[in-house]
């Protein structure tokens, strides 16, 4: 995504931590979104996300530490008092009221006036497309109608922030990919501000402007998507987001660059750091080429393997390569100029030196 101008901080966590007895589900977490920001929460279960995005919603007090929004304390602020709009990854919708009276209800419940009503049902359902819905009942909607209906209720009340809970959890992957396009332009066409928690790394990676990586209730990183997944600041995040290749082996400094030796091949990392004792590399799947076993380029890292297994994936072409005693990953791109390699061929996988970072030092 576009790098972004320094906006006003809508929302920001100092130092929250939430217990449960004696288990700490989040752990003094620190952060901002910044007005017309989404920020994707995302990590495994367990990790914390969805805890923290509950204490914004006003579901969870923290045990240590307070929430601001839009300049306001909400810390210990009850849930209908905050100026939230909420939608769950099971949407929520009462079954037995129609979509007009699903989103009526939340606008008399936060006070707006009746003869407004109307036509706020009106807007929203237009943002969302489903003008022609008013009078269905959620069990006569697709679930990603039922996605749109509990959006616009969400948005009918005019939140001061956004939060969303796995929204697209439930629905399969064509229709998931459609509506996180759909949702991307809605929320900055509207330029609200949105905490937004999945598990899933695409859809973050999509949708959001930044991504906080969550692991055992810490952030390990918050960044643009580009950089989560081009630079990651942890071994986690490396390993979480995306396939990666790790490898084991040492690490010294030598004329300026950082060289890594495993077994007898030696290659050079992008790092500017001194490194002087064993750790980990790593290299993603589609910045390797297969090329022919009698290749040779010194400008590039070069491993020689031999394939193990090759997997048609449409797009690509996924080879399992036996490399200086592990299996590597190879995602090679599927066209018609592209050569391909059989099981047992014997390869050289080559990448540049710039597409080789510590994982671990």
């Amino acid at each position: 995504m576009a790098e972004r101008d320094k906006r006003d901080v809508a929302i920001r966590y100092d130092n929250v931590t939430k217990q449960f007895g004696d288990v700490t589900a989040v752990d003094d977490v620190s952060f901002e979104v910044e007005d017309g920001e989404l920020l994707a929460l995302l990590g495994p279960s367990g990790s914390g996300k969805t805890t923290t995005l509950r204490m914004l919603a006003g579901f969870e007090q923290p045990t240590r530490g307070n929430i601001i929004l839009a300049n306001r304390d909400v810390t210990y602020v009850p849930p209908h008092k905050r100026d939230t709009g909420m939608v769950f990854q099971n949407y929520a919708l009462f079954p037995h009221m129609t979509v007009e009276e699903n989103i009526e209800f939340g606008l008399k419940q936060k006070g707006f006036e009746k003869s407004k009503i109307d036509r706020r049902i009106s807007e929203v359902l237009e943002m969302v497309d489903l003008s022609g819905f008013r009078d269905r009942e959620p069990a006569n909607l697709s679930g990603g109608q039922q996605q749109r209906v509990a959006t616009a209720r969400s948005l009918a009340i005019k939140p001061e922030v956004l939060l969303m809970d796995e929204p697209l959890g439930a629905l399969d992957k064509k229709l998931r990919d459609q509506l996180e396009v759909e949702l991307t332009e809605l929320q900055s066409e509207l330029d609200i501000p949105t905490l937004y928690v999945t598990h899933n790394q695409e859809e973050a990676l999509t949708m959001a402007d930044r991504i906080a990586v969550m692991n055992e209730g810490q952030i390990e990183q918050i960044a643009p998507p580009m950089e989560i997944y081009e630079e990651p600041a942890t071994e986690f995040v490396a390993e979480f987001i995306g396939d990666t290749n790790f490898l084991e082996g040492d690490l010294e400094t030598q004329n300026g660059e950082v060289r890594f030796f495993t077994e007898n091949t030696e290659i050079t990392v992008n790092a500017d750091s001194t490194a002087t004792s064993g750790g980990a590399v790593f290299v993603r799947p589609e910045k390797i080429d297969v090329r022919s076993a009698d290749f040779y380029d010194d400008s590039l890292n070069t491993f020689e393997g031999t394939i193990i297994r090759r997997l048609f994936l449409g797009s690509t072409v996924r080879y399992f390569v036996e490399a200086n005693g592990q299996t590597l990953i190879v995602d090679d791109s599927n066209q018609h100029s592209s050569v391909l390699y059989d099981t047992d061929d014997d390869v050289v996988l080559a990448w540049s030196k710039e597409d080789t970072r510590i994982a671990r030092a």
